[in-house]
């Protein structure tokens, strides 16, 4: 029985209505559901065939399907078969317009109503049925469309534009609007839920698709069940259902974890922690039966690519021994891995961007014209990590471990060409599984790997009723799910286009932009020093949720000129940005974006690192784009991350392991400030952020401009440094909310007990000053907020022996003051009155009792501490007037106190009746004095220090020109009237400290 297409365009339409509805809104899934009661009669009827119907609602599933129709292209059949004028023609045009705010579809349905078509009888009604023929002849026709679909060729490519220029003869307005969003696969601003979609039209359909992943498969099947009506429930289903070879099946449902806690909340009993590769999904089936060409490949997306990765079917047929004797395989298989490319020069898996040189796309190798030939010695590999069926025996009901089992005595691996995933097991019932967990994760973070995949000891899919939550599913873990591990910095948003399809989706009036072009600065130095015309390369285009466009659109919305008047910035748009497309305005005075990504990819025809699945995290309006991150800077950026990984046993992975650690503790909360426009989605659990030595400092957020930020993303392999994490600010009112001001700070001791504040986005840190430096177990929360940013790494760093790598979103002993609280089981709480005995004889030129140095024990190296510069000019300047040369002088005050900045242990002692609470050690050596600076660290290493508990400390070490580069700043601030009531800004303090970091001892 024909299904009327107008049904289908009713569904949409009141979907649409609903969407623009002052009042009485109702959610899309009960719309759904009653439409699908509506029409109960025809969808169960014997003679209905389901597929059309599915396709038409669901078009973005027909991945087998390509048209290559794109909006230029429909324009010019719609206009011919209406038989338009000039004049009609541009007004049908007007999509292309960003000021006409109207796409394609909208268009088509405005000239329809001004003349409308003749109104046809019943009989001549378009159906789904009638379309979806329509268009599986168009796509038969077109090259990228599946074998299975160009194989049903029968029409000329002539005949199809024809028909389907008659459809558009035969439609209302209403009706070709949405036929046109049909046939470009985008029902935007509508958005129909697949999951709604399926369990309304059948209740058995969402299983058959996770068997059978193909609408018109899984549509036939549906067909024959409600004819035989053998089939009633699920539990038969699934009894009845098998996989079919050259029939994709669903993948699993895929979760994030955003902690190790989290992870762990979702499974239970005995775990395989596999690494994630970074490649392409494959999905595998070999039937043996059809001789050499018994091999078929299916991508995530569904679609065919066997040809396409016909590289790889070497690897294949070696590591199953296909054509064999030996062979362990009978009949057929279905596997599942990843693609990769693997050099046998490096010996090693190459970057996720290489793979356009190896695979083609339906024939054509795209976005190479910038990359370098594929090298002899660089091939396709393929990891297996799962076994769907074996010799026609269907393994979706079997447990994980039992498949990986079958998995290992089936695949023979072969060095660079195929091998089983790496793995571990660990057991979710024991009290070390977390600590497990975190060791393989960090473990992974220091190896460079992009992250890791969890899979409980479930069957592949579960057809019961009973089901466990989160069963039968596997999650990822990647580091940038956790916190701000993701953020990379600050970039300059040069220019936007309109696109009407997806303004539709925001609901916002009059807006203008929808696309924003991000990019960084070319010739920033010329810039800064000469005020040369700013040059920017265009690196990402990003789009804003509702929350962030609205507020960019009321706070910031900058000037913009069209590209032809342009001519206050210059810019360098590679052909592969944006799949081309053009900004349609420019912003002669750039905003700044924060942004943060998984990693730096080198997209198709660029030629250049850039942020891989960038989204925007902030808005700042108080910043211009001389505080951006330069070309040069991002680059650097993701060559660090690229590089080698360190040692297993260096350092980096135990900071690691804290950093994770305390990324799970705690809550994470944060306010944006009031020139900082925040809107990223709160997590169950945020990381920690990293801390600088004066991180507890906050500053009026009307006190003028912040200071620009340049953060590395990822470590090298002597700092190990992740710098894409991130310094929160908050405002002033609610630091006084959140919780005492910087005196009160300073008059308690800090609690040992972990507890969270309130405030948005932010980590916790310690609270006492000592355990502010990362261990494997910290036995402290703390309350201190910080504000601020990250610099660009400074000089190349010697890799000193002492371990200098360590992540600095676990440094979180660079925070000074913390709030008053209580102390460690039995510790008597010291009243501010009594902190308050606590003077210092020398002040800070500039800033008086504000400065930070005042709160920290210096040690000094031999070689600088007879350097009068240093000593006498610097550190005198900053109010310290004396400071440790033996790091065993820190132990006489480890049991009680640590003397104040600058009085060594000797003459600590007739403070320490007033003096309770522990200082903020620090080392500052000469950097470039590798031998020296050695020696000296490991004789802070044989001092033994420890904390309260007895665990290990680690001491901060810094270069000693930090000094400098901080007096610079405090003199700046002092020139510019900088009240002793405002705090020092930490957004350009923060990333000094970073700058002349060099590990820890």
């Amino acid at each position: 029985m024909p299904f009327l297409f107008s049904y289908v365009c009713d569904l949409l339409q009141r979907l649409e209505d609903n969407r623009l509805a002052r009042s009485g809104l109702r959610t899309n899934a009960a719309i759904v559901q009653e439409w699908f009661r509506g029409h109960h009669g025809l969808l169960y009827r014997d003679d209905h065939s389901s597929a059309p119907l599915l396709s038409a609602l669901l078009p973005e599933k027909r991945t087998d399907r390509v048209y290559f129709i794109r909006e230029k292209k429909l324009q010019t059949i719609v206009g011919r078969a209406l038989g338009l004028g000039r004049s009609r023609i541009a007004e049908l045009g007007r999509w292309s317009n960003p000021d006409a705010r109207a796409d394609l579809a909208d268009c088509v349905e405005s000239i329809l109503r001004q003349t409308p078509n003749p109104v046809f009888p019943t009989h001549r009604a378009v159906t789904v049925e009638e379309i979806d023929e329509l268009l599986h002849s168009i796509a038969a026709a077109c090259r990228f469309s599946s074998p299975a679909v160009r194989s049903s060729a029968e029409n000329r490519p002539a005949d199809q534009e024809l028909s389907l220029g008659d459809l558009y003869q035969r439609l209302p307005a209403r009706d070709a609007k949405w036929l046109t969003r049909l046939i470009l696969k985008n029902y935007e601003p509508v958005v129909l839920d697949q999951r709604v979609v399926c369990a309304g039209y059948h209740p058995l359909l969402p299983a058959i698709l996770k068997v059978q992943d193909d609408l018109a498969v899984a549509g036939r099947i549906l067909d024959t069940l409600k004819r035989d009506r053998t089939v009633t429930g699920k539990s038969e289903l699934a009894e009845y259902l098998k996989p079919t070879l050259g029939v994709k099946i669903g993948r699993q449902t895929w979760l994030k974890g955003r902690s190790i806690k989290h992870c762990l909340s979702m499974v239970q009993g005995r775990i395989s922690c596999e690494g994630k590769m970074d490649g392409e999904y494959c999905q595998i089936h070999i039937d043996l039966s059809k001789g050499h060409d018994c091999i078929q490949i299916f991508s995530k997306s569904g679609k065919e690519s066997t040809r396409d990765r016909i590289a790889l079917h070497e690897s294949i047929r070696t590591s199953l021994k296909l054509g064999q004797s030996s062979s362990p395989l009978k009949h057929s298989c279905i596997l599942e891995g990843e693609l990769v490319v693997y050099s046998d020069k490096t010996q090693k898996i190459l970057d996720f961007h290489k793979i356009r040189k190896h695979v083609s796309r339906s024939g054509s190798f795209l976005g190479t014209d910038k990359d370098s030939q594929a090298h002899p010695w660089e091939h396709l590999m393929i990891v297996y990590y799962d076994l769907l069926m074996v010799d026609n025996e269907s393994l979706l009901a079997v447990k994980h471990s039992e498949r990986f089992q079958r998995l290992k005595s089936l695949i023979t691996p072969v060095p660079g060409r195929s091998s089983l995933v790496k793995r571990e097991l660990i057991d979710c019932g024991r009290r070390s599984a977390a600590s497990n967990l975190r060791r393989a994760f960090a473990k992974c973070i220091t190896a460079r790997g992009e992250g890791l995949v969890l899979k409980a000891d479930d069957p592949y899919f579960d057809f019961g009723t009973l089901r466990r939550p989160y069963s039968c599913c596997a999650i990822k873990l990647k580091k940038e799910y956790i916190g701000h591990f993701g953020d990379i910095g600050d970039f300059a948003v040069v220019g936007a286009r309109f696109d009407a399809a997806k303004a539709r989706t925001y609901n916002i009036p009059r807006l203008k932009w929808t696309h924003f072009y991000v990019g960084c600065l070319e010739n920033k130095d010329e810039v800064q020093r000469f005020g040369k015309q700013p040059r920017f390369v265009v690196t990402n285009v990003v789009e804003l949720n509702a929350t962030q466009l609205a507020a960019f659109v009321s706070s910031v919305n900058p000037e913009a000129v069209r590209p032809a008047d342009n001519t206050a910035i210059s810019l360098r748009i590679e052909p592969g940005v944006d799949s081309g497309k053009r900004p349609s305005v420019i912003f002669p005075m750039p905003p700044v974006f924060d942004l943060r990504c998984f990693s730096f990819d080198k997209e198709g025809n660029t030629g250049f690192w850039s942020p891989r699945f960038a989204s925007v995290s902030k808005i700042h309006s108080d910043r211009t784009y001389h505080d951006t991150i330069s070309f040069a800077e991002l680059q650097e950026m993701a060559t660090k991350e690229r590089e080698a990984p360190p040692p297993e046993d260096s350092q980096e992975l135990l900071g690691w392991i804290a950093a994770l650690e305390n990324s799970g503790s705690r809550t994470a909360v944060d306010t944006a400030s009031q020139s900082t426009i925040s809107t990223v989605a709160d997590s169950a659990t945020q990381s920690p952020q990293p801390m600088e030595p004066t991180a507890s400092a906050r500053i009026d957020n009307q006190a003028g401009t912040t200071l620009g930020r340049k953060r590395p993303l990822e470590p090298s392999t002597q700092s190990g440094i992740p710098d894409r994490s991130k310094i929160r600010r908050r405002s002033s009112d609610q630091a006084a909310s959140a919780g005492p001001s910087l005196d009160d700070n300073r008059a308690g001791p800090s609690a040992n007990r972990r507890e969270p504040f309130v405030g948005s986005k932010t980590s916790l840190f310690h609270r006492d000053t000592e355990a502010t430096l990362p261990m494997p177990r910290p036995s402290s929360a703390g309350s201190v907020q910080q504000a601020g940013s990250h610099s660009k790494r400074g000089d190349s760093r010697p890799p000193l022996q002492a371990s200098v790598s360590f992540p600095s979103v676990m440094s979180q002993a660079f925070a000074a003051a913390s709030r008053t609280g209580q102390t460690d089981k039995g510790s008597a709480t010291v009243n501010a009155t009594d902190q308050a005995t606590e003077t210092s004889a020398a002040k800070c030129q500039f800033l008086g009792d504000m400065c930070k140095f005042q709160t920290y024990t210096i040690l000094l190296s031999p070689c600088i501490a007879n350097f009068l510069w240093v000593t006498d000019d610097l550190l005198s300047g900053h109010g310290v007037t004396e400071f440790l040369r033996d790091p065993k002088e820190w132990l006489g005050t480890q049991a009680a106190t640590t003397a104040p900045s600058g009085i060594p242990a000797s003459a600590s002692s007739s403070t320490s009746n007033s003096v309770t609470h522990r200082r903020t050690k620090i080392v500052l050596i000469d950097r470039r004095r590798k031998e020296a600076s050695v020696a000296f660290l490991q004789s802070v290493e044989a001092a033994q220090l420890k904390r309260r508990n007895g665990e290990r400390e680690y001491v901060p070490i810094y270069d000693w020109r930090v000094l400098e580069a901080i007096r610079d700043e405090e003199r700046k601030l002092h020139n510019n009237k900088w009240k002793p009531g405002r705090q020092f800004e930490l957004n350009h303090a923060a990333s000094i400290w970073r700058r002349f970091w060099v590990g820890l001892a």
